[in-house]
């Protein structure tokens, strides 16, 4: 069975990560087939973004705009599904979106930049959007997640 790897987009491509952020080791099977999903915080708020959080970017339209970017790949995951591909979905550790075990709350508004975060259990938004996009079309994966987990309590 060909195991198809559906990647967060920063592992592949560390310049859409935030300035000052170390790359994740992402240490895969280059024979494996492979899909690099979007960006969905580096295409809707830009690569001059600051660190934002789960709780900041979870909006009607922020939603919206990820289930949108997602719909292509999906198609693309689907066929390979039906082809009897198993699927795996990677994302980040901690990240406000690509986060599968992992993700970020904190940052509650105002002007105030060295307000601390706090590594939480969850999935980032994106990954929402993407989970809720593949059980719709009834798709099986599986969701890996790499780099550091430091979920608190």
């Amino acid at each position: 069975m060909t195991v198809l790897l559906v990647v967060a987009h920063c592992l592949l491509n560390p310049g859409t990560r935030l300035k000052g952020l170390k790359s994740v080791n992402f240490d895969h099977d280059v024979e494996a087939p492979l899909i690099q999903l979007p960006c969905p915080e580096a295409g809707y708020l830009g690569l001059e973004r600051w660190a934002v959080t789960k709780n900041q970017l979870d909006v009607p339209n922020y939603r919206r705009y990820c289930r949108e970017v997602i719909l292509h790949q999906a198609d693309l995951i689907e066929q390979f599904f039906r082809q009897g591909s198993k699927i795996k979905v990677v994302g980040v550790a901690g990240s406000p979106n690509c986060g599968v075990e992992s993700t970020t709350l904190g940052y509650h508004g105002g002007r105030v930049w060295a307000e601390p975060h706090k590594h939480v259990s969850g999935r980032g938004i994106f990954m929402e959007e993407v989970h809720r996009e593949l059980v719709l079309r009834g798709v099986k994966f599986q969701f890996v997640e790499v780099g550091e987990n430091k979920v608190e309590d």
